[in-house]
């Protein structure tokens, strides 16, 4: 939030989980360089948190296998590698009904996010702590009552890139000049040049922009559910741990939301819950017919009952109310070595 001399760093390494990433970026928000400093300033982890989506994420798009041993030694491999290199992943606007926050990775809410939470005491477990935490809450299986609002994603002329670059042949400072020189149109005014620096700088890009047409705008309906709800839960990468991919079609860059959610009227038996969970590590969790998904440009979640976590990046948000919004903003984060 107030180091002066970002710039003049290659990158920064994270030696925990997603939750102290999600903390970082979250600094970096604060900032009024936040939208300069975030496509600009590698982030490499080195996994010593329980919760490593990001990572695993990263590393199995270059087929890294999914073990603690070869996930933690690929990434001390990049971490310490000269000829390190970074890429872009997407970055969401969150908002609650008191703050906002940068996103990369998951909103969870229900069974998924209890599971996440209420098994931190057991964290000495490593990543066990979910798969007994997931057996008890199958057996003690609830239902959460909240309003879910969603739009159908459109792609909207938007093609992503992963914009792979060395982090060492230049610092975030020189990355950020580069970056301004190029996309600085010629303006006659040098008021409107100055202002059209700071929007760039300090605002998001939104993927559902206001300038849409109308008959986009027609043709792009929200849709409402209002029901009880079993799990809820939306990711934006492809892993959420370092078993089996949660959404194995979502991409680092690409910015749409992978949203799926279960109703509590859709399910047959606590077997069926149980029969999901399992499935998560196989990567079939997604065929199971009481499994809705769709892939979004922004959801809304309202919590209508009392007792439930609303879960982002791993991290316990104290709201009833929560907005999530696909952007053309990026992070960029270690990946591979040339």
């Amino acid at each position: 939030m107030t180091k002066t001399d970002l710039g003049k760093f290659n990158g920064i390494l994270i030696l925990s989980g997603d939750g102290l990433v999600f903390e970082a970026l979250n600094g970096v928000l604060c900032r009024e360089d936040a939208f300069s400093i975030f496509p600009n300033l590698p982030i490499g982890i080195v996994p010593s948190g329980s919760g490593n989506g990001l990572l695993c994420s990263v590393l199995s798009k270059y087929g890294t296998k999914m073990n603690e041993k070869s996930v933690m030694d690929r990434a001390l491999e990049i971490a310490t590698s000269p000829t390190a290199r970074a890429e872009s992943v997407a970055l969401y606007s969150v908002k609650t009904e008191t703050a906002t926050y940068a996103a990369f990775l998951s909103i969870g809410w229900g069974l998924m996010a209890d599971i996440d939470i209420e098994s931190e005491k057991w964290r000495k477990l490593g990543g066990h702590r979910f798969t007994l935490m997931g057996f008890i809450r199958s057996c003690n299986l609830r239902s959460y009552k909240g309003r879910l609002t969603y739009r159908p994603y459109k792609a909207r002329d938007y093609t992503p890139s992963s914009n792979v670059f060395s982090i060492y042949d230049k610092t975030t400072q020189q990355r950020i000049d580069d970056s301004t020189s190029i996309t600085i149109p010629s303006f006659a005014d040098s008021e409107d040049e100055e202002k059209h620096l700071k929007n760039q700088k300090t605002t998001w890009t939104l993927h559902d922009s206001e300038d849409t047409t109308s008959s986009e705008s027609e043709s792009d309906e929200e849709v409402v559910i209002e029901d009880d709800f079993i799990n809820m839960y939306a990711v934006t990468l492809s892993h959420i741990a370092a078993d089996g991919p949660f959404a194995p079609s979502a991409k680092l860059e690409d910015n749409r939301i992978h949203l799926s959610y279960i109703l509590w009227k859709d399910i047959g038996t606590r077997v069926d819950i149980a029969k999901y969970l399992l499935a998560i590590e196989h990567e079939t969790h997604l065929d199971l017919p009481f499994v809705k998904r769709v892939e979004v440009s922004s959801m809304k979640l309202e919590v209508l009952s009392d007792g439930s976590y609303v879960v982002l990046d791993g991290e316990v948000v104290e709201t009833k109310s929560i907005q999530v919004s696909s952007t053309r903003n990026n992070i960029c984060v270690f990946s591979s070595t040339a």
